[in-house]
C-alpha cells in the first residue's frame, strides 16, 4: 500500500540512465517533478511549476473570497486589502524564502497580485 504512493525523483544527467529502484521485488516509479509539503519538487530544479502551482492556489483564495469580501460594499478598502493580504498574499508566497526567482518567475506573481488589487479596488 505505502508502494503505491513512493516516487523516485532522481536529478541525474540526461547522458546517463535513469536508475531503477525496487522495494521488495516492486519497481518505484520514475518521476520528474513531485509535490511534498505542497512544493513541487522537479529534477531540473525549475521553479516554473512551482510559482505556477503559488499563484492558482492564491487565484482560488481570492475566487473564494470575492463576494463575501471583495465585493462586499459594506466593508472599507482597509479591511478588504488586509484580507487580500493575509489570505491570498501568504498562500501565494508560501515557501518563497527557499526560493531563487527570475525575473520571469516575479513578473508573473506581479501580475497576480496587481490584477488581484485592481479587482479589489474596482479599477478597469
Amino acid at each position: 500500500m505505502i508502494l503505491k504512493k513512493t516516487e523516485v525523483l532522481s536529478s541525474v544527467t540526461h547522458d546517463l540512465p535513469a536508475l531503477s529502484f525496487s522495494v521488495h521485488g516492486d519497481t518505484l516509479s520514475n518521476v520528474q517533478e513531485f509535490t511534498y509539503l505542497d512544493n513541487i519538487l522537479s529534477d531540473s530544479c525549475s521553479l516554473d511549476s512551482e510559482v505556477e502551482h503559488r499563484i492558482e492556489a492564491a487565484s482560488s483564495a481570492f475566487g473564494r473570497l470575492t463576494k463575501r469580501v471583495f465585493l462586499n460594499h459594506n466593508l472599507v478598502i482597509l479591511t478588504k486589502v488586509t484580507v487580500y493580504t493575509a489570505v491570498c498574499v501568504s498562500v501565494m508566497l508560501y515557501g518563497s524564502e527557499a526560493w531563487t526567482l527570475y525575473r520571469r518567475h516575479i513578473k508573473a506573481l506581479e501580475a497576480f497580485h496587481i490584477r488581484s488589487l485592481q479587482s479589489i479596488l474596482g479599477i478597469r
